[in-house]
């Protein structure tokens, strides 16, 4: 009898185990991830994506669009430094015409890699909230009910609880 209500309440418990929602927030370093209180790091999301192939695709892409963001930024870095470089030479033998003609190429790229930058960005930002919310989603469908193990004056039992 004893091994039966034990075998009872553990079955109960173990039905009570469930994964918990992914929640973003905006932190000073990027983005911080919880579940639920507990903070989890970027590499234990991944592993949680890892068995879904639609979910894991959408958080490659989202690491594939941060990649060619930080490339642009690092472009952008250079063309402003380089353009700002030419056009604030103090060459006395160089007109500052010259000097505006020789920094615009530079100044242009930097400002384009920048806008990249942007744009790659916000999209990895957005594959990132994709993949999140529909890890999310899987949890909606649960039902609201769930099995408790109950001991009264009556003795033991499972409760259905909603």
């Amino acid at each position: 009898m004893k091994v039966k209500c034990f075998l009872i309440v553990l079955f109960a418990m173990a039905i009570n185990v469930s994964a918990q929602e992914i929640t973003t927030f905006t932190g000073l370093w990027g983005m911080e991830y919880y579940q639920d209180d507990k903070e989890i790091t970027k590499k234990e999301v991944k592993e949680l994506f890892s068995s879904n192939n639609e979910i894991y695709s959408d958080w490659k892409k989202a690491d594939t669009k941060k990649s060619i963001a930080t490339i642009a930024l690092v472009g952008e870095i250079v063309g402003v430094t380089w353009g700002s470089v030419e056009l604030f030479n103090n060459d006395p033998f160089v007109s500052d015409r010259d000097k505006a003609r020789k920094a615009i190429g530079p100044l242009l790229g930097g400002i384009g890699s920048g806008i990249i930058a942007i744009i790659f960005l916000n999209g990895s930002y957005k594959a990132r909230k994709q993949a999140i919310l529909a890890y999310n989603k899987q949890f909606d469908d649960k039902t609201a009910f769930k099995l408790r193990p109950v001991a009264n004056e009556n003795g033991l039992g499972i409760a259905l609880r909603w």
